[in-house]
């Protein structure tokens, strides 16, 4: 992959944490259909297909997802929040 390509992959996964955080920040838990859809034109945008609804998921979860999305674009092993958040589960 070029450097620009990487770069444009770079940015719209972080305009995905970006949209994730706003909608903690609103108070908002779960994914709702428009965030649904800013999400998935953004993964697009960074070559990855949702492979199932984000609708209707915790906002937790995704991040983590991203995080991990992240990690992988840059070669080094994904860091699970869920280990950080006393949280066996993550549930």
């Amino acid at each position: 992959m070029n450097a620009r390509a990487h770069r444009s992959r770079q940015v719209a996964l972080d305009r995905c944490l970006l949209l994730l955080e706003e909608a903690q920040v609103r108070g908002q838990g779960r994914i709702d259909g428009l965030l649904g859809a800013a999400l998935r034109r953004n993964l697009e945008r960074a070559g990855v297909i949702a492979d199932h609804r984000l609708e209707g998921r915790r906002i937790d979860r995704v991040l983590d997802d991203i995080f991990a999305l992240q990690a992988q674009l840059l070669g080094q092993e994904p860091e699970d929040s869920r280990h950080h958040n006393n949280s066996p589960n993550g549930a």
